[in-house]
């Protein structure tokens, strides 16, 4: 534990309760059985250090009262090392005090010194690298390697064979279920492309919207073309502040771009825009059910256009929302039109003649439910499912909260209000089987996931597994980048003892821990998508270095029109097995 929290300890109680938050104390001390008693000094250091890690040091008022439980020696000693001119002569130590806490906390030679006074690395100074160019240059090796899975070879032949039809703008939509490979099928085909097809001419414009998804598929393409590629490709980073300032220069290889990204170069840099629609040949759009919107499907049907003395381009969707993979069942009706009404999907009866041969296959009888067979193949792990129950004791007003109408967030899909997520995530009752739950997760050294009403709720559930000393690392949008990846890198150690991360809204995508065994979804949603990405952490299978068995934990919110089963019965395929 880092040397700066002994020195909490001679803080005043109601000045800890301040830096874990009024609101945090109050929620806690509501549902606690005891109460304050339980509000220790010891109990909310943990708690402090759990919630706002090294984070709390850049609050002047903190460090201040850190450095008024320090010894007079050890001030003096901070002076003759890191003050100069008039400062260096000061022996007050209240005036010393005054001086060090109105320094810059950044990294400068009081902070270091400070920061390793304190038990800690100058790294926590260290700021998320972004420094890397828009542009690079991704080479092949000498030695090359091939790998892909029956089915995901079918899928890449199925895209190949659309793309190379000759068809002006051809257009497609790709489901695979989460768990499956989707990016790196998508890379190999798009490796194939460019090289075969296009002879490295042209741009490959990839879409995603977040971060996480970007870098994701940035790496996943390194290793692709690293794999399979034949020489140099330029590939670009367009996201955050990245941009490509020379309009006139022709852009050939892949451009990996954001989708917030892509919609201010639309609005803001129409030289931009024009140049990546002029070079384009091939759009990728990772999250397809995203393209659907208003101005997202005015963008890229704007990049689709073929004004006289443009190349033919084609577009891709990419779908991991999973349940049956049929035409019928996959809800995909708005998009259909968007990508050309045609589906690949993966098809057990093919697989059956390519690995059976034609004879056997005719007298077998292929598995028709896709989920259970990638998991009789240890593709996808057996997910056990557990409903949370809890006894529901809601007042009037809540239940009128609950009950009421639900906003409409498109995609023809109803969601849940913040008020309605804020009852459920102040519930006793609920909070309290959660965290008897967790308990018992811990108890058995199960790595576990957990999705929370919201970044309060997050922050409360660690504060409540904090108070029963039950290591666990939590994350919410708001972090610092470096604090976050130190939290995420916690819990992916399996030395560690952290066992549980609790997010709200951050972990659903782009986030890949090989370790997880429990998702823990406390957060009601009747949004098929969001829910897939939050149960798709626990989906990897022993082949695609998972588990053989995932345990989803769902809590049963049983209220009149109020509960999770529109998005928990489209995944039944998952566990019925």
């Amino acid at each position: 534990m880092p040397k700066y929290l002994d020195y909490l300890y001679g803080f005043e109680q109601t000045e800890l309760r301040h830096y874990v938050g009024e609101n945090m104390v109050e929620l806690l001390v509501e549902w606690m059985p005891n109460g304050d008693s339980l509000l220790t000094k010891k109990r909310m250091i943990g708690m402090i250090d759990s919630l706002y890690g090294v984070e709390i040091l850049k609050d002047k008022s903190f460090r201040k009262n850190l450095l008024l439980n320090m010894k007079t020696p050890e001030l003096l000693e901070i002076r003759d090392n890191c003050l100069s001119g008039s400062e260096k002569k000061k022996d007050d130590p209240f005036e010393l005090v005054e001086i060090i806490t109105n320094k810059a906390w950044a990294k400068n030679r009081i902070s270091v010194y400070l920061a390793k006074l304190w038990g800690l690395s100058d790294r926590i100074f260290d700021k998320e690298k972004d420094d890397l160019d828009v542009c690079s240059d991704i080479s092949a090796p000498d030695e090359q390697f091939y790998e892909l899975l029956d089915y995901q070879y079918l899928i890449k032949q199925r895209a190949l064979f659309n793309l190379n039809s000759g068809h002006a703008q051809e257009r497609m939509l790709i489901h695979m279920p989460t768990g499956t490979g989707k990016t790196k099928t998508s890379m190999h085909i798009i490796t194939n492309y460019m090289e075969f097809s296009l002879d490295k001419k042209g741009l490959v414009i990839w879409v995603a919207h977040t971060k996480e998804l970007l870098e994701q598929a940035y790496s996943t393409f390194l290793e692709v073309w690293g794999h399979l590629g034949e020489g140099y490709v330029k590939a670009y980073r367009l996201w955050g502040n990245r941009t490509i300032d020379d309009t006139d220069k022709e852009l050939n290889g892949i451009a990996f771009c954001g989708l917030q990204k892509l919609m201010s170069i639309y609005d803001s840099n129409p030289l931009l825009f024009e140049r990546l629609k002029i070079d384009c040949r091939l759009i990728v759009f990772d999250e397809a059910h995203k393209a659907s919107a208003e101005k997202t499907r005015k963008v890229i049907e704007n990049l689709m256009l073929m004004p006289s003395g443009y190349q033919n381009r084609a577009l891709i969707g990419l779908s991991a929302t999973p349940g049956r993979t049929t035409e019928q069942s996959y809800d995909n009706n708005l998009l259909t039109n968007m990508f050309g009404n045609k589906l690949i999907h993966i098809d057990a009866d093919i697989l059956n003649q390519i690995n059976m041969g034609k004879l056997k296959a005719l007298n077998s009888i292929a598995e028709e439910n896709v989920i259970k067979y990638f998991q009789e193949r240890r593709i996808l792990s057996k997910i056990n499912s557990e409903r949370l129950k809890y006894k529901q004791n809601f007042s009037a007003s809540e239940l009128t909260t609950l009950n009421s109408a639900l906003n409409d967030l498109g995609y023809n899909e109803e969601e849940y209000t913040v008020k309605q997520l804020e009852v459920l995530a102040k519930n006793k009752e609920r909070n309290t089987e959660i965290i008897k739950k967790l308990r018992l997760l811990h108890q058995e050294k199960i790595p576990t996931i957990v999705f929370a009403c919201s970044v309060n709720h997050a922050k409360m559930l660690s504060a409540m597994l904090t108070l029963e000393e039950i290591p666990n690392s939590m994350v919410d949008g708001n972090m610092d980048p470096m604090d976050r990846k130190r939290a995420i890198d916690a819990f992916k150690d399996r030395e560690s003892n952290v066992d549980i991360i609790i997010n709200y809204e951050v972990l659903t995508t782009g986030f890949d821990s090989k370790n997880i065994r429990c998702v823990f979804i406390t957060r009601p949603t009747k949004s098929v998508v969001l829910y897939s990405q939050m149960l798709g952490r626990g989906l990897r299978g022993p082949l695609m270095g998972g588990n053989e068995s995932c345990l989803l934990v769902d809590v049963d919110d049983n209220l009149k029109a109020f509960d999770n089963e529109t998005a928990f019965s489209h995944f039944n395929d998952y566990w019925k097995v």
